[in-house]
């Protein structure tokens, strides 16, 4: 696996839960996708965008908050806070499928694994890494660039949305107090530079290849793995959106799509 990280596919059943089991006891976060990508790429740097410079990158992200900020008339619960703070802004956003420079984490690979599994007709993946380990290289990582810090800490606005290249970091953040992101036990990875893949990113970071791991879901055993999330652990759907929207787009997904 490219930036040195392990991968491995899942062959039965009883290993995906063992594995699972495992990556929450030693407290890794994990993201699933449902098709095998072998990369971790933020939406706003895919197509149709992957070409666009750094500025007008910059200029998306503003024209995107601030279009949010003009027209939302209310928040539901914890979702006040994007009025004020620009990277809170891009992570509610992100969780409304806004194009952005942030993915979506969990503390739970369980969640992880169902969106690894939502999607029939394709392998999926889940990447996971050590929160511990980022927490200790986090603290390194800031100790070695100033450049990102304001009055000897880090704030994303100092350094994250400058025209020119900021320093090189990684950053994962929660912000709690919203639905989705509480019932997800969602947090973000983000990156200074736009175009900066975060399997990257993280792989540099942590040095370690024994802190960050990749697993394939293969796509025979992905309707198996979502009746036992949802038997065992009631993770389906409904119970990761759990706001007003995502119960309307539960409605349509089980009743109408069919």
């Amino acid at each position: 696996m490219s930036h040195g990280w392990r991968s491995t596919t899942f062959t039965g059943e009883a290993e995906m839960l063992d594995t699972l089991t495992d990556l929450s006891g030693k407290r890794w976060l994990s993201r699933g996708q449902a098709e095998t990508y072998g990369r971790l790429q933020p939406s706003i740097d895919r197509a149709p965008r992957e070409r666009l410079t750094r500025v007008e990158k910059l200029r998306l992200e503003r024209q995107s908050i601030d279009i949010f900020r003009s027209t939302a008339r209310s928040f539901g619960p914890g979702e006040g806070g994007a009025m004020y703070k620009d990277v809170v802004a891009l992570m509610v956003m992100r969780h409304y499928g806004v194009p952005t420079r942030l993915l979506d984490w969990s503390l739970s690979p369980f969640v992880a694994a169902y969106f690894a599994s939502e999607k029939d007709g394709s392998d999926g993946e889940i990447w996971s890494f050590s929160y511990d380990k980022y927490i200790a290289m986090g603290n390194e990582q800031w100790n070695a660039m100033p450049g990102a810090l304001r009055d000897g800490k880090w704030e994303a606005e100092f350094s994250a949305f400058t025209a020119d290249d900021p320093p090189d970091w990684f950053a994962c953040n929660f912000y709690a107090g919203f639905p989705r992101q509480d019932a997800q036990r969602g947090l973000y990875s983000m990156t200074a530079r736009f175009g900066r893949g975060h399997e990257e990113a993280i792989a540099t970071l942590l040095r370690d290849p024994d802190s960050h791991s990749r697993f394939v879901v293969p796509s025979s055993l992905k309707p198996r793995l979502r009746q036992l999330l949802r038997e065992q652990h009631g993770i389906w759907r409904g119970s990761l959106f759990p706001d007003s929207a995502g119960a309307a787009e539960t409605v349509i997904s089980h009743i109408f799509a069919k």
